[in-house]
């Protein structure tokens, strides 16, 4: 497509109502002179209908990529709530605390997480115990 033909812009003067004409080729401002009253006005190119299509074909197109990467990234997370209810509920001593805590840190590894986040999620305490001791 070629965005520089030529666009003729006609208007009438505010002064003495003389109608001007404007004539823009490859400009994106003009500065024309009412040829009665010499009244001064300052124009900009307008845009055409097919450069406001293309934006918006662009903008739509951009905007399902990001609604299709938002769906999948609330399928991904709701995988993981199930993976780390079903862990949870898991009756094995604690184990499957300790099991849903490290899937859910490996799944904040792999989604590109803040480190800071991943380390409070850490399934080793500070002295090397578990975060869930067992009691016998």
């Amino acid at each position: 497509m070629e965005t520089n033909s030529a666009i003729q812009v006609q208007f009438h003067c505010r002064q003495c109502q003389t109608e001007i004409g404007v004539t823009f080729t490859s400009e994106q401002f003009a500065t024309v002179h009412c040829p009665e009253c010499d009244y001064s006005y300052s124009l900009m190119r307008p845009t055409i209908g097919e450069e406001i299509l293309l934006d918006w074909e662009k903008e739509a197109v951009f905007q399902k990529i990001r609604a299709d990467q938002t769906e999948h990234d609330k399928m991904e997370l709701m995988l993981l709530v199930i993976k780390v209810v079903e862990l949870l509920t898991w009756r094995d001593e604690g184990n499957g605390h300790i099991r849903a805590i490290e899937t859910l840190r490996q799944w904040l590894i792999l989604n590109g997480v803040p480190k800071a986040l991943i380390e409070l999620l850490d399934a080793k305490g500070p002295a090397g115990s578990s975060p869930t001791e067992r009691r016998e």
